[in-house]
């Protein structure tokens, strides 16, 4: 969040000081300068690559800020393209920024651009939406999903006939009033697919009965849907009865053509790509030309282009990697590129400023309310009356409420076929963004479902419990041996809990993100560890969840699990020279557990374990571990106590007394030995004195050098210095200062203290 909201001001400050120097405020530009601008702005190619640019760099800024706000990014790049257009870029200097930056030549440019991309997007769509979902729901699903269209699209039709005798759509004869009202109740029953499936998933819900039960309705919902808005396309282009009967049977000749044509034909394109065991340029060439083709058709006869490409992507053979590879190969483009361009041509045509007093505002929240009511409404009702409980309804209410993306492509149609006005259009719009908005939060609110994949009942104590985070697998098998060892207290061994939380995948930002079986085995970072413990007969839960931020997802496993020690592994990191920052530093902060992180150079059995004692709480849980260690692992332990040599002799009885408190079981008594050495740099003797050990356990103090700094540029010289592998400890309750400074974390269990 924090190096997100750095980039979002220095993008605010950066375009600031853009504007004031074009405008003059720093003083007169040099005649050189003013021309070069000027021509730049003068020619279309120069001025098209910088409005690309512009876009693509808002878009990604303020998407990524909008997922840190645990929003979907789709959400983020609609409005950073409304932020282009006339509702914010055009309040500066009247317009006149928009107007130079956006002049109605480039703008046609864009549009051509962003029609290309809903092309794509919706051949994407139609990619990943699987027949198995339309089958996989039963009674209750199948009527779920005809609830949550039916009702909508009702009250959507019903609302637009009360609005058209207030003349907000500008037709006072009435003459297109059937094909506003079927529109408008088509867009209230949209759901956006892949944003509702993306949030299952990122919720970890997608394996739960409610995910399946939400994704099966979308999809069904999404079928419907798309075939209501091409029968409104379609009457809406009809000039009379024989125009719509000759449209109707084009589309149905179309249609055929496609199931019985070019189905069996992708078939045998399958067939070559499995014969060659890639996708050549040859294949993708000919993919590109169907969906144009298809796409050409469908706009031919009267239904627009989008809906051929989308058939074409649902003819696809489904459930290979021929499907697959061809995804990959469009995705990033599409969704890179052209999208975050469809989303600034859609803000240059929103204009909130046409909603300028309340009768208007009042109207839109008139819509957004019954857009609200009827998807809730007719979702989690009947599915109550199916036997879920209230709770279970109103979660899918919420989820089918998401309108995202496909909101705004059916919107952008409809403005361009006349069916509504600009005024109609920035009030759906609105209702858009606001109801996709507002579904992670209600979500959360109204179905509070642990990160955890299933909910526990609260489990006995039992034995010494090491949470490990993994995320590379070369750290599994060191974090398994040294938590093994900690753990186990004689014969009987301690409760490891692995943990590997995945980060959504950007490739699949916009796609369903339902699991497949076609999908390629990526390497698993438990499987090292899960092997080592199968050969060692250690007992080991794993976990796999997916998290967008690994330190709170970390937190909260460990609110739910409650382990006496968080064990993490440490790997270099790309910006900063801290070992204590960055991750590090904010799990420190957050777990409510004690936290050990190891620095592992070759750790592999150590025989000779260093623990510097300057009388630190940290420092005490530091002999506390290694006495557990030596204990199971039967090792030679020195602490090291280092006294400045004005110090009183009490400051040595106080570390005596503290390792004898450690070390009381008769088991380890003899393997510890206590060192004094008086000196008046303490880091310099730890560095010189881990040439003679295997491992180093050490706790966070200012003394050592050793404290989570939050941006990581505080490079530690034990840390980085020692010869050794580190063990660097943070006893819970003994926080750093800095930690009182955090946002609260949500859904936070009551964790216990740290022993």
């Amino acid at each position: 969040m924090r190096k997100t909201f750095w980039i979002v001001i220095g993008s605010l400050i950066s375009a600031a000081a853009l504007w004031l120097a074009l405008s003059g405020a720093f003083g007169p530009m040099p005649a050189g300068t003013q021309q070069s601008i000027h021509k730049a702005f003068e020619n279309k190619i120069l001025l098209l690559l910088l409005e690309i640019a512009l876009i693509l760099g808002l878009s990604r800024v303020v998407g990524m800020l909008f997922a840190r706000m645990r929003q979907p990014q789709v959400v983020g790049e609609m409005v950073a393209g409304i932020m282009l257009g006339p509702s914010l870029l055009g309040l500066i200097g009247h317009g006149a920024v928009q107007h130079a930056l956006f002049p109605a030549g480039n703008v046609e440019l864009l549009n051509v651009l962003s029609q290309l991309g809903v092309i794509f997007f919706l051949f994407l769509v139609g990619l990943e939406l699987e027949p198995g979902l339309l089958r996989s729901g039963g009674r209750a699903t199948v009527v779920t999903a005809a609830g949550s269209i039916v009702v909508p699209f009702a009250l959507g039709v019903l609302l637009t006939l009360v609005l058209y005798r207030t003349g907000i759509f500008n037709d006072p004869s009435h003459e297109k009033r059937l094909g506003a009202a079927l529109f408008m109740g088509a867009a209230m029953g949209i759901t956006a697919f892949p944003v509702l499936a993306r949030i299952l998933t990122e919720r970890n819900l997608h394996k739960t009965k409610l995910g399946a039960a939400a994704i099966a309705i979308a999809a069904i919902n999404d079928v419907a849907a798309w075939v209501i808005l091409a029968f409104v396309i379609a009457i809406a282009h009809a000039s009379g009865p024989a125009s719509g009967l000759r449209t109707a049977g084009l589309s149905a000749v179309y249609a055929a053509a496609m199931l019985f044509g070019v189905r069996p034909f992708l078939r045998r394109l399958q067939m070559v790509y499995d014969r060659e065991g890639h996708l050549s340029q040859n294949v993708v060439a000919i993919i590109f030309l169907l969906v144009l083709a298809s796409a050409w058709a469908t706009e031919a006869i009267g239904i627009h282009a989008m809906f051929g490409a989308f058939l074409l992507g649902c003819v696809m053979p489904k459930g290979t990697q021929f499907v697959r590879h061809v995804t990959e190969k469009l995705e990033d483009y599409t969704v890179v590129f052209l999208l975050p361009i469809f989303f600034a041509y859609t803000g240059l045509k929103t204009q909130i400023g046409l909603l300028n007093d309340a009768r208007l505002w009042a109207f839109t929240g008139v819509i957004i309310a019954i857009a609200c009511a009827g998807k809730f409404g007719g979702t989690s009702l009947l599915s109550r009356a199916f036997g879920s409980s209230w709770r279970e309804a109103s979660a899918l209410g919420v989820l089918m409420n998401t309108r995202g993306l496909v909101e705004l492509v059916i919107l952008t149609v409809g403005l361009q076929l006349g069916i509504i006005n600009d005024t109609v259009f920035a009030m759906m719009v609105i209702m858009a963004l606001v109801t996709t908005f507002m579904t992670t939060p209600l979500l959360h609110w109204v179905y509070p479902h642990p990160l955890l994949e299933a909910t526990r009942p609260a489990e006995a104590k039992r034995g010494y419990s090491i949470l490990i985070p993994v995320a590379a697998p070369r750290s599994g098998r060191p974090l398994l041996q040294l938590a093994d060892a900690l753990g186990r207290t004689g014969a009987e061994a301690g409760r490891i809990l692995a943990l590997h939380l995945r980060r959504p995948v950007e490739r699949e930002a916009y796609r369903a993100g339902v699991s497949r079986h076609d999908e390629p085995v990526i390497q698993d970072p438990l499987g090292p560890l899960l092997a080592l413990a199968d050969e060692e007969h250690i007992p080991v839960e794993s976990i796999s969840l997916m998290s967008r931020d690994v330190a709170d997802g970390i937190a909260h496993v460990a609110g739910e699990r409650r382990p006496d020690l968080v064990l993490i592994g440490f790997h270099k990191p790309v910006f900063t020279r801290s070992i204590l920052g960055g991750t590090v530093h904010r799990v420190m902060e957050q777990v409510k557990s004690d936290v050990a992180v190891l620095v592992d150079r070759g750790f592999a059995n150590p025989r000779r374990v260093l623990v510097p004692y300057m009388g630190g709480p940290h420092d005490r849980l530091a002999l506390d571990l290694a006495a557990r260690y030596a204990k199971s692992a039967n090792v030679e332990v020195t602490v090291l106590h280092v006294v400045d040599p004005a110090r009183s002799r009490g400051k040595k009885l106080d570390a005596q007394g503290a390792m004898d408190r450690s070390f009381k079981d008769s088991a380890t008594a003899g393997m510890v030995t206590l060192r004094v050495v008086e000196s008046g740099s303490p880091v310099e003797t730890v560095i010189a004195e881990s040439h003679n050990f295997d491992l180093v356990v050490i706790g966070v103090s200012q003394e050592w050098g050793l404290a989570p700094h939050r941006f990581g540029w505080h490079p530690e010289r034990i840390a980085s210095e020692s010869a050794t592998s580190l063990l660097i400890v943070r006893r819970y309750g003994d926080a750093p200062a800095t930690a009182t400074a955090q946002e609260p974390l949500p859904d936070r269990s009551p964790a216990r203290v740290g022993t």
